[in-house]
């Protein structure tokens, strides 16, 4: 699964696969508004760390 998409499985989405044309997929995500919070947090959080390490 795309890291994107485990993601927001881990953040309490529910992510169902709706179709796959070739090797492209599609997906459907959704969830409750605390899913969204969370997920941004991780989101912003991981960002964050990331700019950290390139101005070391």
């Amino acid at each position: 699964m795309d890291k994107l998409l485990k993601i927001a499985q881990d953040c309490g989405f529910s992510v169902v696969l709706e179709g796959r044309i070739g090797t492209q997929e599609y997906n459907s995500v959704s969830g409750p508004l605390q899913a969204l919070e969370k997920f941004a947090e991780v989101i912003r959080d991981t960002a964050l760390q990331e700019q950290s390490r390139q101005d070391e």
